[in-house]
């Protein structure tokens, strides 16, 4: 670099001449010396500052901040090397807010697909509240008619009703809860529980198109590291998905057991222990050339007023978020198979992972 080879040879010069004339070694000393201080300030300004600021700035795009910027207005390999990191930073920065411009797409989009199936949800539900409130209408006005003869057929009475009441508040809440849309937090839970309360939500509407669902679980419980209410949702999608696929009715399999294969991102990859929750309907089938094509989001082959072509694509996007999958296979006229895949968790005592 030339500020630093100027002050150097200007330096050894001065110091041969002196040497030379041997005439003041002290002169000689102090003039080298002095020259030297200089020439580490110029290194301080020139190339340590600079350093450390590059230093400093990698450190920050290494801990995921991409604002910060270095402008420095020199025209020498540190300045290049500046000007690259700078430029880097433009395009992780981008690249950053694309990202999350994409994720808030998806989270919209799988909140409109909760939405619409809560609509399916909640007209059959209206039907199911209906029997437990013509029970309570019948028990009460059994009470206010005075035809109750005695203290235990009043207390009978009134048990019905709470029991009625029950009944419909756990519904209720069971629905509230499937629309309400938060962040997601990976949490230790029971597969088992999470499949069980999706049947719960799903068999009103089941029940209405002459459909059953059948669940098998294991004997034991099955733990997994997950987000119970997009697991809830991955579910309940799978399950309406099974029901629509019936249009004359029939019973849905739902199983849940273990596996052994590679990732569907690495085939040849090494072999990782998953949980495969297994759909099985009997239903109308998906043509072989519609099969890739079934997890693009709006995609669709049912009517229009059966389905918004995102419940399947989003069940696959609550799988990958699981870093898992979802697989099908279908025989037209026959019935399909549609399985997620989802890593079995590690020991106890991991960190919750979250993600938003």
């Amino acid at each position: 670099m030339l500020w630093l080879s100027v002050p150097f040879a200007v330096g050894c010069v001065t110091y041969a001449v002196l040497s030379t004339q041997r005439s003041n070694l002290t002169l000689a000393l102090l003039v080298a010396c002095g020259l030297g201080a200089i020439m580490l300030g110029a290194a301080h300004y020139g190339l340590f500052k600079p350093i450390r600021k590059l230093a400093a700035m990698a450190k920050a795009v290494g801990a995921g901040d991409f604002s910060k910027r270095l402008r420095l207005t020199r025209r020498d390999e540190l300045g290049s090397l500046a000007l690259e990191m700078d430029t880097m930073c433009d395009q992780l920065q981008a690249a950053q807010l694309a990202s999350e411009a994409h994720l808030v797409a998806l989270d919209q989009l799988r909140h409109s697909d909760r939405l619409a199936t809560l609509g399916k949800l909640a007209s059959s539900v209206a039907h199911e509240l209906g029997n437990p409130l013509n029970v309570i209408e019948l028990r009460a006005q059994l009470i206010a008619s005075g035809d109750v003869t005695s203290l235990a057929q009043a207390q009978q009475s009134a048990a019905v009703i709470m029991e009625q009441t029950r009944r419909m508040t756990r519904i209720i809440s069971e629905i509230l809860s499937f629309a309400r849309a938060q962040p997601a937090k990976l949490t230790r839970l029971e597969l088992g529980s999470v499949l069980r309360k999706a049947v719960a939500l799903s068999e009103h509407i089941a029940r209405k198109r002459h459909t059953k669902i059948h669940l098998e679980l294991p004997e034991t419980p099955v733990e997994i590291d997950g987000d119970a209410d997009k697991l809830l949702q991955l579910v309940v999608n799978l399950v309406m998905n099974g029901v629509q696929a019936m249009p004359n009715g029939g019973t849905l399999q739902i199983s849940l057991c273990d596996e052994l294969q590679a990732p569907i991102d690495d085939p040849e990859g090494a072999h990782r222990p998953y949980l495969c929750i297994e759909f099985t309907d009997h239903g109308v089938g998906i043509p072989t050339e519609l099969i890739s094509k079934i997890f693009d989001p709006f995609f669709s082959t049912k009517t229009a007023d059966s389905g918004t072509g995102l419940g399947l694509s989003v069940a696959q996007g609550i799988a990958r978020e699981h870093e898992g999958w979802i697989s099908a296979t279908s025989e037209l006229g026959h019935g399909s198979s549609f399985k997620v895949h989802l890593p079995k968790p590690g020991p106890k005592g991991g960190d919750a992972h979250a993600t938003s």
